[in-house]
């Protein structure tokens, strides 16, 4: 069967898992020559399996994918009705940078500020939430506003740290073109991870528009709207675009259907390919990776003769444990399972295996190896459903004791009878 057809039963897998979703994902998988980005990642959530990459770890300007990170520290660092208000901090945005239009002495939760930054990606809502969070870490209310913004950087870079994103280095919390400030397709990749497990960012980020003091901020992400087919896709959460003259067109996206879900990372695509590269990843990462289950725990593997004194049985061999692992259908392919029996078990015969008596229930017999091109994936270890011959253990002691009272009947037999008057 070839690599096409697997990719499209796979696809209609996909569309009975997920029935519950308006539409399953196209069951077209893309071949990784076809991405027009620089930089790509693709991530399972789930399994945290990296399905896909390309110069992953090559540092890049990352635009206003800048502000996922952004918006954690915010959400990490203040609650959701806590007031913030506007200062002068939103005259240090670059010139046509993309804007909430923020006024200084603009009063705004910090929920309605996150949505400032995630749908329209005002970099005006970057530095508010920077200078907000920077007085608030430092313990100096009213703390410089350049001073304010270097403690949120300096966090940033922290924050990015522990998430294991070691290869960026955050100069501004809108991303704005500047000097020394990058990431890279795998460090976004992790930011988003952390980022979704804060449910109102996650919540935020799949909104197509919220309305605020009579403004609209629109969404930007397209993978969300259906008024624009060749970008929208029915499995798209989130999560945050980027644009710069230097960063060019960049995405990071989430995706959930089928029972699982994805983050996909697109840096320095171009307008028209940025939506057509993110499909095409996410397509990959659901049509042609799976959860391959090959041991249930408790299900019988097979079934083998057992050699005893009273002749041949068949016994039930038991996985002991499940395994199943996220695996793309080249991988599926490719497995290899190895049976490893326990010495002194094994009885080698002309025609086919046996296991020697007795064997009681429970008992390891073997182990099942997993393996891809000689790595060990996982092992598994082959129980017996019952026991067999295990009253052949007491045949020794039986006639151990049938002689000992064959001895003892002999020694009385011959003692000499006792004679009268003794």
């Amino acid at each position: 069967m070839g690599k096409a057809r697997l990719c499209i039963l796979l696809a209609a897998a996909l569309i009975l898992v997920g029935a519950a979703e308006v539409q399953a994902a196209p069951a077209r998988a893309p071949a990784p020559d076809e991405l027009k980005a620089e930089a790509a990642f693709l991530l399972d959530v789930e399994t945290e399996k990296i399905l896909y990459e390309k110069n992953a770890d090559q540092p890049m300007p990352p635009a206003s994918t800048t502000k996922i990170l952004t918006a954690l520290l915010l959400l990490e660092n203040a609650s959701l009705a806590e007031v913030v208000t506007v200062g002068e901090e939103v005259g240090k945005i670059g010139p046509d940078s993309s804007v909430a239009k923020l006024k200084p002495g603009d009063r705004l939760t910090v929920t309605e500020l996150v949505y400032a930054l995630l749908l329209p990606s005002g970099n005006d809502a970057a530095y508010t939430a920077a200078v907000f969070v920077g007085r608030r870490i430092s313990g100096f209310e009213h703390l410089p506003i350049d001073k304010a913004v270097a403690s949120f950087v300096e966090l940033m870079n922290k924050r990015a740290r522990e998430l294991g994103a070691v290869n960026s280095n955050f100069v501004v919390p809108d991303g704005y073109d500047t000097p020394g400030h990058v990431s890279t397709a795998r460090d976004l990749a992790l930011i988003a991870l952390a980022a979704m497990e804060n449910d109102f960012l996650r919540q935020a980020a799949a909104t197509t528009e919220y309305h605020w003091q009579g403004r609209r901020w629109g969404n930007t992400n397209r993978l969300l709207l259906q008024e624009y087919p060749d970008a929208y896709y029915p499995w798209a959460t989130g999560l945050k675009t980027g644009y710069t003259g230097e960063a060019g067109h960049c995405l990071v996206a989430t995706a959930q259907g089928g029972g699982r879900e994805l983050i996909g990372v697109i840096l320095k695509s171009d307008q028209k390919e940025r939506w057509a590269d993110i499909r095409r990843l996410l397509e990959y990462g659901f049509n042609c990776w799976r959860h391959y289950r090959m041991f249930v725990e408790g299900r019988q593997i097979f079934t083998v003769s057992v050699k005893g004194l009273g002749g041949n049985q068949m016994l039930r061999i038991l996985a002991a444990d499940s395994w199943s692992d996220l695996l793309s259908v080249e991988q599926i392919d490719n497995l290899e399972l190895e049976y490893r029996w326990r010495r002194g078990v094994v009885s080698a015969r002309e025609k086919g295996l046996a296991l020697k008596a007795p064997i009681r229930k429970g008992q390891v017999v073997g182990m099942a190896v997993i393996s891809l091109e000689g790595e060990v994936l996982g092992e598994v270890a082959m129980v017996a459903a019952a026991s067999v011959g295990m009253h052949y253990l007491w045949l020794p002691a039986l006639g151990g004791l049938m002689l000992a009272l064959v001895v003892l009947l002999l020694l009385r037999h011959r003692r000499p009878p006792v004679q009268a008057g003794q």
